[in-house]
């Protein structure tokens, strides 16, 4: 099994070393979601010197709906990174799937109600799971400058959020040319972009069956996730699983049994690569302690 791994915030030295210097770990992953205190150039150099030579990719946000700025939604907007169009009422949900309906529009502030439990925070992501959706745009301009000081650094390696279109990869490649691309497949459009239309790509990326997007858009019928992921092997026998792996590790030292069987399955189904979550990677023991299962499957025979 090929271990993608999610580097933590710039400034964490320790830990940064820790993920990227394990022997297990043979990819490193910047998601672009994560501040940083230092500039995009000198944010990508500094992850470059950590990585020590291992392939090192920088995650775009791209379609994915994110909150720019702290809000207390029951006294006003919320206002996301890209302008959106979607037929209301219509359910959003927050983190750890709480959710809400989205009332009014203007442009890319939203009105909600009733309001979610908590404040809401920059940077959230959230997910509109309705087909009506239309998001203005795909790269943001945060993105923009990444891609910038990417190819200033010789960086050709990229991940794409919520790929729906296929002109959202040679959107990338139009500006740097041999780019290496995993196109996250995190929504119903993305699922049916790739039935319809992947085997003709003129460029085809990797696939990443990125579950936790995934199974919230999948549907009110979550057993579709299923046919899904097999569909995502299908069309792309080298795809990528990610999200919500071993996520009892997060919060306990032993890995629950549902962890261990699902991992199990995305083996039996032909992933043999894996993407390991901010929330894994952040901690120096939920990190450890995975990298410890991982070698236990790797070292016998299931």
């Amino acid at each position: 099994m090929k271990i993608f791994a999610t580097l933590p915030a710039v400034h964490r030295d320790k830990q940064l070393r820790t993920v990227a210097e394990h022997p297990l770990v043979d990819a490193l992953r910047f998601n672009t979601g994560m501040k940083s205190h230092l500039t995009p150039i000198e944010t990508l150099d500094s992850y470059l010197t950590a990585a020590k030579g291992k392939e090192f990719w920088v995650d775009l946000k791209g379609r994915q709906l994110r909150i720019t700025q702290w809000a207390v939604p029951g006294f006003g907007d919320i206002v996301l990174n890209h302008e959106i169009e979607v037929n209301l009422p219509t359910e959003i949900y927050f983190r750890r799937e709480e959710k809400s309906i989205i009332r009014k529009i203007q442009k890319n502030k939203i009105y909600v109600d009733p309001p979610p439990p908590k404040a809401v925070g920059a940077g959230q992501a959230i997910n509109i799971p309705d087909d009506s959706l239309r998001i203005k745009g795909y790269f943001t301009d945060e993105d923009l400058e990444y891609i910038e000081a990417a190819r200033k650094l010789g960086i050709k390696n990229f991940l794409l959020s919520f790929v729906e279109e296929e002109q959202d990869i040679l959107g990338l490649t139009e500006l740097i040319l041999d780019a290496r691309i995993i196109a996250k497949i995190e929504s119903r459009k993305g699922m049916q972009l790739i039935q319809n239309s992947y085997s003709n790509f003129k460029i085809k990326p990797t696939l990443m069956a990125a579950r936790d997007d995934l199974y919230i858009n999948i549907g009110e019928d979550k057993t579709d996730i299923l046919p899904a992921l097999k569909l995502i092997l299908e069309k792309d026998p080298s795809a990528i699983v990610a999200s919500r792996l071993f996520t009892s590790l997060e919060e306990h030292s032993e890995v629950s049994l549902s962890d261990l069987s699902d991992f199990y399955l995305m083996k039996s189904l032909g992933y043999n690569a894996c993407l390991l979550s901010d929330g894994l990677c952040s901690g120096e023991k939920s990190f450890l302690n995975t990298m410890s299962v991982l070698k236990q499957f790797e070292t016998k025979k299931h």
